[in-house]
């Protein structure tokens, strides 16, 4: 049996991952702008449905709903956003 050890995150530590679809030819300058946030943690350029990935840490779900909507929805050239929350990391 493989011995497990899982993490629960609270609300304050929480990582979120945005997945991010973009108008096309337009990915590098949504990549750029996301690269001057500091609440981002990682990005990732992707192939299928959506075109990028980001991690962000260390938000509470009014910061995370904030985010979205001001820094990444705001952007003319994204079309759509998808989050997810992690509950725990195994």
């Amino acid at each position: 049996m493989i011995q497990q050890t899982v993490k629960y995150f609270d609300d304050k530590s929480s990582p979120s991952f945005s997945f991010i679809i973009c108008e096309p030819g337009k990915v590098d300058l949504v990549i750029e702008k996301l690269q001057t946030l500091k609440t981002v943690k990682e990005i990732h350029r992707t192939y299928g449905k959506y075109d990028i990935l980001v991690k962000l840490e260390n938000m509470t779900e009014p910061e995370l709903q904030e985010f979205i909507h001001d820094q990444v929805q705001n952007m003319v050239v994204v079309h759509s956003v998808m989050n997810l929350t992690s509950v725990y990391a195994a």
